[in-house]
């Protein structure tokens, strides 16, 4: 294996082994409506151009920031570009980078 691969493999976050809150981290209909507009928005960004975006979400123990792109959103859920799925209720922001 190549010293790159290594330095991959050691830095990669693996979401799947972190549990994450179970009530909606936003408070008002009004948040999670801007919310699921931005994810929606970043997967059709993703599909135009590969955009990027940063995720803040709440795990049990606290805020993590994730830099990924979003394939696709669902009602519950959004499937990362590493192929793992993350709850929409712990999403507290989406960034857009530029």
């Amino acid at each position: 294996m190549m010293k790159s691969e290594n330095n991959a493999k050691r830095f990669r976050f693996n979401i799947d082994e972190h549990s994450q809150k179970s009530d909606d981290v936003l408070s008002s209909q009004r948040d999670r409506i801007r919310r699921k507009a931005q994810l929606l928005r970043a997967m059709t960004l993703e599909g135009i151009d590969q955009t990027e975006v940063i995720l803040t979400y709440q795990d049990q123990l606290e805020l993590r920031r994730l830099r990924t792109r979003v394939l696709v959103t669902g009602d519950d859920a959004i499937v990362l570009a590493q192929g793992t799925t993350l709850p929409i209720h712990c999403i507290l922001d989406v960034e857009f980078i530029d």
